[in-house]
């Protein structure tokens, strides 16, 4: 793994962990955003997943969900990087 692999999924891992205690039934979005990240992390890793279903839309979301309606626009940043250097 190279040390761009490795800083992406560690920056990947942090917006796991920041996004997993929001994970509700009724929050279908921050499900969206977890899902992607989680396929984005096992293209890094080299771990098997599921072929992407379309294009990456959790930057997206994230911008509308945690920095124009809420209040964790660093995790909307931190997202939109991630998908990012998937495009």
């Amino acid at each position: 793994m190279q040390l761009r692999d490795t800083e992406l999924l560690l920056k990947n891992d942090e917006a796991l962990s920041a996004i997993g205690p929001m994970l509700t039934a009724t929050w279908p979005n921050v499900q969206s955003i977890y899902l992607q990240l989680r396929w984005c992390r096992a293209q890094i890793s080299g771990e098997p997943s599921e072929p992407k279903q379309g294009p990456l839309t959790m930057g997206l979301i994230a911008t509308r969900e945690f920095d124009m309606w809420g209040d964790k626009p660093e995790l909307a940043a931190l997202i939109n990087q991630i998908q990012r250097a998937f495009e």
